[in-house]
């Protein structure tokens, strides 16, 4: 299948690649299949943080189940993410690791070619890159904005990942006080959305749309003006008003006890998290 066949083949490849360079820079336990599956193990106890990403639009039930017999038994929570709806081999392969909870995410687009989005009014807000001293802060930011123990986030401390090529991690603050979080992974001419988030007290603000809008202009100016996330169905219509389309689903499998949450977003999502 080519590029013309899969329009979307190298957003998916994108998506796989940031769990696979993030897994790099924290354990170094990456893995790939012949048919470009990535394992990727970040060492985070958050399933989503440790999985088999297959960006084929026609998954292989046997290169996944070859990646996880390499990681068997598996030391950290995990999942699998595939898109669109997985056949009846994927669903079996996952159900023998106990991997039988699966959600269903808007993968959204903004295209390019809707130009570059005015700067947001945000209320005083400043949105601005944090460096490799600041990681700890960020971790601990990201935490508070999902409203989770901070030692689950702790893997976004790793100085590591500050060393990462086209990855920007980003605080959203308030005179000083930090209020939210994002993060840009950028290829090519893509800009994923990752880590969005707004602490419980700074919500219904408009700070997460105003963060949002400045991560897509970050991608504007390094070239890499189409923009993509995963978001929860509540949060979907309101990255709808800022440009996204959904264009496709992802499926992220998962043991019914594994906790879930991801590195891309507010509680109620993956990647983007609603932009309150």
């Amino acid at each position: 299948m080519n590029q013309t066949d899969d329009p979307l083949a190298a957003v998916a490849s994108a998506y796989a690649a940031v769990f696979e360079d993030l897994a790099v820079a924290t354990t170094g336990r990456t893995r790939r299949g012949p048919r470009g599956a990535v394992l990727a193990i970040s060492g985070a106890p958050i399933a989503a943080l440790n999985a088999i990403i297959s960006p084929s639009l026609e998954p292989s039930a046997e290169e996944i189940t070859a990646l996880a017999a390499a990681e068997s038994p598996w030391e950290f929570p995990w999942s699998i993410h595939v898109r669109g709806i997985p056949g009846p081999l994927v669903t079996e392969a996952a159900a023998l690791h106990g991997l039988t909870h699966f959600e269903r995410e808007p993968l959204m687009v903004r295209r390019s070619d809707l130009g570059l989005p005015t700067e947001p009014v945000s209320g005083g807000l400043r949105v601005r890159p944090v460096g490799v001293d600041e990681l700890a802060l960020y971790a601990k930011t990201v935490a508070e904005g999902f409203e989770a123990p901070h030692e689950l986030f702790q893997v976004f401390a790793d100085p590591s990942l500050g060393r990462m090529d086209g990855i920007t991690f980003y605080l959203a603050e308030l005179d000083g006080v930090p209020v939210g979080t994002g993060m840009t992974a950028i290829s090519g001419d893509l800009t994923g959305l990752f880590n969005i988030t707004t602490l419980p007290d700074y919500r219904r603000r408009g700070y997460g749309r105003a963060l949002t809008l400045e991560m897509i202009r970050a991608g504007f100016a390094a070239g890499a003006g189409t923009a993509y996330l995963c978001a929860s169905k509540m949060g979907e219509p309101v990255y709808a008003a800022v440009g996204f389309r959904t264009e496709e689903y992802l499926t992220v499998i998962t043991a019914p006890e594994q906790l879930v949450l991801p590195p891309t977003g507010q509680r109620s999502s993956r990647a983007g998290g609603p932009p309150d």
